[in-house]
């Protein structure tokens, strides 16, 4: 009787804690896969062919100052690109350095969709980049301007 009792206290004592085990390296697993997932999915996904025509339809310079802005553009540079806001140009930077303009789309948050943007808006000449600089570049130029004027003045 003294040994049923002790059997059925063992039993009960290390069933949870053989389930908790079970359970712990069934999740690790689990976890595992879906890291392996995520790093093997962009290596494995092949450009559309849609995507593969539009990148090749940019010229070498459109492609150079896209690269450029990509590459080693700050966050206010990033953002000017249509369909990139705070979170995505977050995204290109951890990715930088983008070699391939269709590399882009390996870069979390950037589609099909927004990718076609990226490229209508490099082909356009990158406007909203460039106004920004040269809006910098005027208000650099007025206080020289109105300072030169009093100076020749006195």
């Amino acid at each position: 009787m003294k040994t049923l009792i002790t059997l059925f206290l063992l039993v009960g004592l290390t069933a949870p804690i053989l389930a908790a085990e079970k359970k712990s390296t069934a999740k690790k697993p689990a976890a595992e896969k879906k890291t392996d997932e995520k790093k093997a999915a962009p290596a494995g996904d092949k450009p559309s062919a849609k995507s593969e025509a539009e990148a090749k339809s940019l010229t070498p310079t459109q492609k150079t100052k896209l690269m450029a802005v990509i590459n080693t553009g700050d966050d206010k540079a990033l953002m000017s690109i249509p369909g990139i806001g705070e979170t995505r140009a977050a995204a290109v930077k951890k990715a930088r350095p983008v070699a391939e303009v269709l590399d882009l789309l390996k870069i979390e948050g950037i589609g099909e969709a927004t990718f076609s943007d990226i490229i209508k808006h490099a082909k356009s000449g990158m406007p909203a980049s460039e106004e920004s600089s040269k809006s910098a570049g005027k208000s650099e130029s007025k206080p020289k301007g109105k300072t030169k004027p009093k100076s020749s003045k006195k």
